[in-house]
């Protein structure tokens, strides 16, 4: 019978975390973090923002995709949530007196939005539908009568909460409301002094309304745009970053210590979604063993070697955190490739700085492998991680490499995947951490076990 590791056991490079059988959390059993400063601290930057609508000669950004809306708005609609698109626009303006606006549905900014913010630094232009019944006497010049907005009948003032208290307040002061999202969305341009404005918009979608309006701003693609500004956090994003990355971690290593008890692959994703959700994150995908098919299931037996590549999400916020399990002694070659990648992560990790380009990152991967004598395919991929688990400009149909001359810049979170691209080693091996870029250098969002877990 094989006997559970119980000690730390150090190879040459220092990559090898013995774990006995899962116990849980040390201080108990692991709880959600407080998340209530998102009701109050504004995620975007917004002088960064302003920077790159100036370098890019636009006048407000206009975004419709809910990455793009959350992040100017900490909200992500409820509605895109549930199958509906396009359903809020948040528009900023590059002009600092002009305050933040918001198009939405009146429902959930009452019922959603209204609980989870506390600010009073924007402007809410809510809609509706048209009124059916009193479009009849509506003569068909104009905005047609809108729907009155649902909401919670009062039975009784005196039982009234302070949440159905703010919910009323809110909706009363948003702007009055509009019979579809295109007349919502003309009237926060006209009072915003936007609609002969360079928009920058993120979805066809904001072209519809604008067309069906009749609004003829000079509108231009701005996903790169806001994803440039994106690459450097905010203080509310860090501390949410470092709250996702770290739950990630520890559900990894959670997941980790349980392999023996856990019979195939399937059941070990599933282990890792679960570990994630009590530590207040949402599983995103998981990579095992080189694949994240959830359609492959194999078995899990003695003397595998696997990788792991773990990623879930703290309010919308991603983890992404990789290693690689040992199940029992596994072939000589695999102890010889995780020692080599875990060898050139830490020697990359120190040369992690502001200014150095992505594809830089790669060759400096490349070089220590090859110093130290093998001939192995590691990819050493840069990836800046936020919002989503690749979080950086995308590249063009016609610029495929345009991402490597994207620089490292203070604030980002960067992941550096190093998969190790080989068939035929005994298994599969990853090593993956984020790093917060400092001006002087890198380091580590989350705790930062070992590079392989030995069961």
């Amino acid at each position: 019978m094989v006997t559970r590791r119980d000690i730390i056991q150090t190879t040459a490079a220092g990559s090898l975390l013995a774990l006995g059988p899962s116990s849980g959390s040390a201080a108990g059993a692991p709880r959600p973090p407080d998340l209530s400063f998102l009701t109050r601290e504004r995620l975007f930057n917004a002088d960064r923002a302003r920077y790159f609508m100036e370098q890019e000669g636009l006048d407000a950004l206009v975004v419709a995709q809910p990455a793009n809306v959350f992040y100017l708005s900490n909200h992500w609609p409820q509605h895109d949530r549930m199958g509906f698109t396009d359903t809020s626009v948040a528009i900023v303006s590059r002009d600092p007196n002009v305050p933040l606006a918001l198009v939405m549905g009146a429902f959930l900014y009452y019922y959603s939005h209204s609980p989870e913010s506390a600010f009073t630094d924007r402007l809410i232009f809510p809609y509706t539908q048209p009124d059916l019944e009193a479009a009849a006497e509506h003569r068909g010049v104009g905005e047609p009568p809108a729907q009155t907005p649902r909401m919670r009948r009062v039975n009784d003032p005196d039982l009234v909460n302070d949440l159905d208290r703010q919910r009323f307040a809110m909706l009363g002061a948003a702007r009055h409301v509009s019979a579809s999202q295109a007349w919502a969305l003309d009237k926060a341009l006209r009072e915003l002094k936007l609609t002969d404005k360079v928009l920058g918009i993120d979805a066809a979608s904001i072209q519809a309304l604008l067309d069906e309006r009749g609004i003829s701003a000079d509108v231009r693609p701005a996903e790169n745009t806001i994803r440039r500004i994106r690459l450097s956090k905010s203080p509310a994003e860090l501390k949410l970053m470092r709250f996702a990355a770290q739950q990630n971690v520890d559900a990894a290593v959670a997941t980790a210590q349980a392999v023996r008890d856990i019979a195939t692959t399937r059941e070990l994703r599933a282990r890792f979604y679960s570990e994630a959700a009590l530590r207040g994150n949402l599983g995103v995908y998981m990579v095992i063993d080189g694949t994240s098919s959830e359609l492959v299931d194999k078995p899990i037996k003695e003397g595998m070697a696997f990788s792991i590549d773990c990623v879930s999400a703290c309010r919308f916020y991603h983890g992404d955190f990789a290693r690689t399990i040992f199940v029992g002694e596994p072939h000589p070659k695999m102890r010889q490739v995780c020692d080599a990648i875990a060898v050139a992560w830490r020697e990359l990790q120190t040369q992690l700085r502001p200014g150095l380009r992505f594809a830089d990152v790669s060759r400096l991967g490349r070089e220590s492998i090859k110093k130290q004598g093998l001939d192995l395919n590691v990819a050493f991929t840069p990836h800046a991680v936020g919002l989503f688990h690749t979080d950086h400009p995308r590249p063009s149909l016609h610029k495929p490499r345009s991402v490597d001359g994207l620089v490292l810049e203070e604030n980002m979170i960067l992941s550096v995947d190093c998969p190790v691209l080989e068939a035929g080693i005994g298994g599969s091996a990853h090593l993956e951490d984020l790093m917060l870029i400092k001006k002087a250098g890198a380091e580590p969002i989350h705790d930062v076990p070992p590079g392989v877990f030995v069961v």
